[in-house]
């Protein structure tokens, strides 16, 4: 069975566990699986592509999801076997 693919840009803060700077804000631009904004906060194929984007480790930052915007469905996924 297709599930329909939604680009969705995220916007984010990430700091370090145990500091009290402000941290680093930014957007990802990407796909996810669902347009359901709780299920997409909580994502961690998300929460890892912002950590490698900035090159931190997921167990020493706190990432926080500012804002969701599901921008329209892309397309379907394949189904190959």
């Amino acid at each position: 069975m297709q599930k329909p693919i939604f680009r969705v840009f995220v916007k984010y803060n990430i700091r370090n566990k145990g500091k009290a700077n402000r941290g680093k804000n930014g957007v990802i631009d990407t796909f996810a699986l669902t347009d359901n904004i709780k299920t997409i906060e909580k994502d961690e194929e998300i929460h890892n592509r912002i950590c490698y984007l900035n090159k931190k480790k997921l167990d020493k930052v706190v990432i926080t999801i500012t804002d969701v915007e599901v921008e329209d469905q892309y397309g379907f996924t394949t189904d190959r076997f």
